[in-house]
């Protein structure tokens, strides 16, 4: 499956908003006390998974560069 995605509209996909990177540090500091439950673990890892994903498009979407 194949999905055509305006390169504009990819771009704000790319981000997370800054209540879910809110959420995520969150959890990152609670994770490092050790206080997190099995929902919050897995809530985390979906958090980072998605910001590693729009780190992925963020690279994809620069232009090359010239050597």
């Amino acid at each position: 499956m194949t999905f055509s995605v305006p390169r504009k509209v990819l771009s704000d996909i790319a981000v997370l908003s800054d209540e879910l990177t809110d959420r995520m540090h969150e959890l990152l500091e609670r994770n490092t006390d050790g206080l997190l439950s099995e929902i919050e673990r897995k809530e985390l890892n979906t958090l980072v998974n998605v910001a590693q994903f729009g780190q992925i498009i963020a690279l994809a979407l620069q232009p090359p560069s010239n050597p």
